[in-house]
């Protein structure tokens, strides 16, 4: 008997597609219009918050226009300027000329002056790298980062650049130097439209909201909610459906409520509840797959707990278990041992730059919610 296997429907830790992605109408419809319009994007929110999949579905609208391209780039290996230059000049050029032929003829159109040198990987005739002989010079600088404005009046096109992990720039030697450079050339260009984007949300609100840095005010700032959960349990329950599966709505919707309707951990508990069901979901297999969920996390949270002091586990541990927002109350410091106000400010700080927590509707919460559901359940239960 020959036996078939069906793929799971939910799918996590890649760009969401089709009926992966889940209703983000509104924020889409805002993104594109701003491609449209020339207005530079700024999107923050915590990691796994779909923000890669939302910029990738609204360039893909946006390039289904005629004469209009996207520029995809991720800074995330990205450690030093010399680097930014090779792989935006790389990207750029790829994405605006179709053949191998065009990108070295571009390259030494536009960037001439840097003696650039393309070289092509062995047996792969669709990639190519490019680098510069690079001087300490603005007007070097200025004809990379300028690359995409050049191409696109002179192809009349319109292209839209979007730069995931841009807070890493942060790290570059002369970090404000540097983002001085990018400011003054993209502020200028009139067929390009910019949208920067990251995960590490202290570091690009400081880069975007704090008057003293290059980027303030550089274009529409969009901090990405959390989908609702009416939406997410109806993907759920019909994505079960699809598959000859069934899933009560209300089990769909205790899967967005344990993982705060985290798009990244929706989608993987579900995935291991339709793994662990044959016909219909029970409540034995909703709690099995959970547990699951949290074991398969649980290394990751162990190594990020040991790098804790205890008043740093003292005030997480308050956050999860006490309903009151304000975290000076001078009840809860004593009960959780935080000792002064003073303490709870720096200890606050400290996990908001480690990107443990953040603010939410004025309170303060766990970003990650598995962690928090590690937390509650396993740690602080031992």
């Amino acid at each position: 008997m020959l036996y078939l296997r069906m793929n799971s429907p939910f799918i996590f830790g890649k760009i969401a597609k089709g009926n992966n992605f889940t209703n983000r109408a509104f924020e889409m419809k805002r993104l594109v219009a701003n491609f449209d319009d020339k207005v530079n994007t700024i999107l923050i929110s915590p990691r796994r918050w779909g923000k890669s999949s939302l910029v990738n579905k609204s360039a893909s609208l946006f390039k289904k226009e005629k004469n209009k391209y996207s520029v995809m780039i991720d800074l995330f290996n990205i450690r030093d300027e010399a680097q930014f230059y090779s792989y935006f000049a790389k990207k750029v050029i790829q994405e605006t000329s179709s053949k191998p032929r065009e990108w070295m003829d571009t390259a030494m159109s536009y960037l001439k002056r840097l003696s650039p040198k393309v070289s092509f990987p062995v047996n792969m005739t669709n990639d190519f790298e490019i680098t510069f002989e690079l001087r300490d010079k603005a007007e070097d600088f200025e004809d990379i980062l300028n690359l995409p404005e050049k191409i696109a009046r002179a192809k009349k096109i319109e292209i839209a650049v979007c730069i995931d992990e841009f807070q890493n720039i942060a790290n570059f030697d002369q970090p404000l130097l540097f983002q001085k450079r990018l400011r003054a050339s993209w502020q200028k260009h009139q067929e390009t439209v910019y949208c920067l984007y990251g995960s590490q949300t202290h570091m690009m609100t400081t880069l975007f909201e704090r008057k003293s840095m290059p980027f303030y005010k550089f274009g529409d700032v969009m901090y990405l909610s959390k989908i609702d959960s009416t939406y997410l349990t109806e993907y759920i329950v019909t994505q079960f459906k699809n598959t000859g599966k069934k899933i009560e709505p209300d089990t769909a919707k205790k899967i967005t409520e344990e993982v705060q309707c985290q798009p990244y951990y929706t989608q993987q508990l579900a995935h291991i509840v339709w793994i662990n069901t044959d016909k219909a979901v029970t409540s034995e297999i909703f709690e099995r797959s959970l547990t699951e969920l949290i074991e398969q996390n649980a290394p990751l949270y162990i190594k990020d707990t040991e790098s804790l002091s205890n008043t740093q586990i003292n005030f997480l541990k308050m956050l999860i278990e006490s309903e009151r927002k304000d975290i000076y109350a001078k009840e809860l410091i004593q009960r959780y041992r935080l000792g002064t106000s003073g303490n709870v400010t720096k200890i606050r700080t400290v996990l908001i730059n480690k990107e443990i927590i953040h603010l939410v509707n004025s309170r303060y919460e766990l970003v990650d919610p598995v962690f928090r559901l590690w937390l509650k359940n396993i740690y602080f239960k031992s």
